[in-house]
C-alpha cells in the first residue's frame, strides 16, 4: 500500500535517497519547484501538474504545493540491529511508547543531525511512520535506520550483550545530564511525556539521567528533551 508524503523537504529527501516514488503531484501554478522538477524528470518518475484543489484532496496538511506517493518506509529488525553493532555502530536511541507523530518526526530529525546510528521502536504502542512523521522529520527518516521490534527489551538485552550502556531519561534521577560522563557506546531511552519510561524498562537501565530545570514548569516536550540530551552527548563524545 502506498504512503503519501508532502512538503518540499520531504519529497526532496525521498528523491535524494532513491526512495521508490510512484508519482508526484505538483501545483500547476507554483513557480518555485524547478529544482525538484528537474530531479523528478531526470529520475523518470511520473509527474502530474494539478490544481491546488487536487493536492488539498490528497492531504489536509501543509503540502507546500507538492505531494508524492511512495512505498512504505523501510524498517529493520533485530538481526539488522546486531549487524549494525558488529559494524561498529554504537550510538542508539530507544523510544518507549512515544505515539505522537510530530514528536517522533522531530526526534528523528534531531537524531539524524546529531549522529545517532539508529532508533529503536516497538511494533505496538509506537508512532506510525506516515506522511506526518516524514514531514516532521524534514525527510530525515530516509537517512536514519528505524529498527521496529516486537519489544524494545529485545534491543536492550542485545545492547547489554554487546557492552553498550543503557541510559534512561528519568526526571527522578539523581544524575544531572550536564555532569554526566557518557561512554562511547551508549543507548538512550526516552519515554512518553505522560508516563515516562515504563517501570519494567526503567529497571533494565544501567544508569539514569535528568535535565535540571530552573523554571516554574518542570517538564519539557519529549522531542525537545531528546534534542538537549543528544547535544550533550555530541559535545562529550
Amino acid at each position: 500500500m502506498s504512503e503519501i508524503i508532502f512538503g518540499k523537504r520531504s519529497v526532496f529527501e525521498a528523491l535524494e535517497n532513491d526512495i521508490q516514488i510512484d508519482k508526484v503531484f505538483i501545483d500547476k501554478n507554483n513557480l518555485h519547484m524547478d529544482n525538484i522538477k528537474r530531479i523528478i524528470i531526470e529520475k523518470k518518475i511520473k509527474i502530474s501538474f494539478v490544481p491546488i484543489e487536487k493536492l488539498n484532496n490528497l492531504t489536509k496538511k501543509n503540502h507546500q504545493g507538492i505531494v508524492a506517493t511512495i512505498s512504505p518506509v523501510k524498517t529493520f529488525n533485530l538481526s539488522d540491529l546486531e549487524d549494525a553493532i558488529d559494524n561498529n555502530q554504537s550510538n542508539f536511541l530507544i523510544l518507549d511508547n512515544i505515539t505522537d507523530t510530530k514528536n517522533f518526526g522531530a526526534i528523528v530529525r534531531s537524531s539524524e543531525c546529531l549522529g545517532v546510528n539508529g532508533i529503536i521502536i516497538s511494533k505496538s504502542g509506537s508512532s506510525p511512520i506516515n506522511g506526518d512523521t516524514i514531514k516532521s522529520s524534514s525527510g530525515a527518516i530516509f537517512n536514519l535506520p528505524i529498527y521496529k521490534l516486537d519489544h524494545i527489551k529485545d534491543a536492550i538485552f542485545l545492547f547489554k550483550e554487546k557492552n553498550i550502556e543503557i541510559i534512561g531519561a528519568d526526571e527522578k534521577s539523581e544524575n544531572s545530564l550536564f555532569n554526566f560522563k557518557f561512554n562511547k557506546k551508549t543507548a538512550i531511552i526516552m519515554g512518553s511525556e505522560g508516563k515516562g519510561i515504563s517501570k519494567s524498562v526503567l529497571q533494565l537501565c544501567d544508569k539514569t539521567i535528568r535535565i535540571p530545570m530552573k523554571g516554574k514548569i518542570k517538564s519539557l516536550n519529549v522531542s525537545v528533551a531528546c534534542g538537549i540530551i543528544l547535544v550533550e552527548i555530541s559535545k562529550k563524545s
